[in-house]
């Protein structure tokens, strides 16, 4: 496994799909234990109407935030 996860930060993600895909393995991550889920210190743009999750990798212990696309806006995943 990668030191960092594996995860890589996105600027706007290119499709729903692609958002799901990463969701769903970063969600695998969860359930194997490499990953937690925290709760969301800072809002993204301190909006609270935002789909938006915390996940540190347990290896790094680095904290990263994923927003879910919300057109215009088209989502992002990155480092805290």
């Amino acid at each position: 496994m990668a030191a960092n996860c594996g995860w890589d930060p996105v600027d706007g993600f290119k499709s729903l799909a692609e958002f799901q895909r990463l969701r769903d393995s970063i969600n695998e991550q969860v359930r194997l234990g490499q990953a937690d889920e925290r709760r969301v210190a800072k809002p993204y743009s301190g909006l609270k109407t935002i789909d938006e999750h915390w996940y540190r990798c347990k290896e790094t212990g680095e904290i990263w935030r994923m927003v879910a696309p919300d057109p215009p806006f088209p989502g992002i995943f990155e480092k805290v």
